[in-house]
């Protein structure tokens, strides 16, 4: 019963339009920069240590932004579960599809790797952009919450993707054919300490990362994009997708992973607000929390 009523109140301000939402978002971003001071600690702490640079003054401009647009992020995702195809459509812009969709007529599958920057819950409609392809696989986290997931998988589905459960991706993706596919994933999330196989230097620190999207591009011999987000205004954005490699099998090891941190620091750079700060991104040490020869043996 308590999950229907949740799901009932995110209905609820789901059919709002955006001036309404946006509305409520301001007040969210009133409320989170200058009343409960929504983890100011470890968004400072993650900002001072990636751009040792900045004045203090600086990095509290961009955590005031930061949680300007995390208040957006939070509206838009609840308009999410019932956007039409029209508006998602326009909200993300796809400014180069056909590099992406030329590789469909030679059978060819594709994996387009991008952070938690700008809105990423709008990938949800790149079959809008990217047609052609037989299957759409976006990974994501479920919730224990059965109900609530559900409605969650039904709305992001609605455009065409497959939300695959993160736990299930390696054997789901397994059996599908190495051809014709379209596979979406966030990359730049930090996995557990006992599964820390390999870090590198990003953003000015030492950070362990999961290696996932790499292995499955070699696997499924998919070509790999990576994603090159910009802002346009409040709740638009335009994607360029840039080529990484159309022969992942031919890349040494860590090398595709290398390339697309590389990539997301320089996107980052250009404007730090729209990342997500607020995620305890560096909180295992090397040597102190996880040992990278003992998990690589596990």
């Amino acid at each position: 019963m308590g999950s229907r009523i949740v799901y009932a109140i995110i209905y609820f301000f789901s059919k709002m339009p955006f001036f309404m939402l946006y509305g409520v978002s301001n007040f969210v971003a009133f409320m989170l920069n200058h009343v409960v001071s929504y983890r100011k600690n470890v968004i400072i702490n993650n900002l001072r240590n990636s751009f040792p640079e900045k004045t203090e003054a600086e990095l509290e401009k961009i955590r005031i932004q930061f949680n300007k647009n995390f208040s957006d992020q939070i509206v838009e995702t609840l308009k999410m579960f019932t956007i039409s195809k029209e508006e998602i459509a326009k909200r993300l812009i796809y400014e180069n599809p056909e590099a992406v969709t030329k590789y469909v007529k030679e059978g060819r599958s594709v994996m387009i790797a991008s952070g938690h920057y700008g809105n990423w819950e709008y990938v949800s409609g790149f079959p809008l952009y990217l047609p052609g392809f037989n299957e759409y696989n976006v990974v994501y986290a479920p919730i224990e919450n059965k109900y609530l997931n559900d409605r969650i998988v039904s709305s992001r589905e609605q455009f065409g993707i497959r939300l695959l459960s993160k736990k299930e991706t390696f054997n789901e993706i397994k059996k599908q054919p190495n051809h014709g596919c379209v596979y979406g994933f966030l990359f730049d999330q930090s996995p557990h300490k006992i599964r820390v196989k390999h870090d590198l230097q990003f953003l000015n620190q030492t950070t362990p990362v999961h290696l996932g999207t790499e292995d499955i591009a070699k696997m499924k011999n998919a070509i790999v994009f990576s994603f090159d987000v910009t802002r346009i205004k409040r709740g638009f954005y335009k994607a360029k997708v840039v080529l990484v490699t159309e022969t992942p099998n031919e890349t040494d090891k860590y090398e595709i992973t290398h390339e697309l941190f590389k990539r997301l620091e320089k996107t980052i750079k250009n404007d730090p607000a729209q990342w997500l700060w607020s995620h305890k991104r560096w909180k295992y040490k090397a040597g102190v929390d996880y040992n990278l020869e003992e998990n690589k043996n596990t």
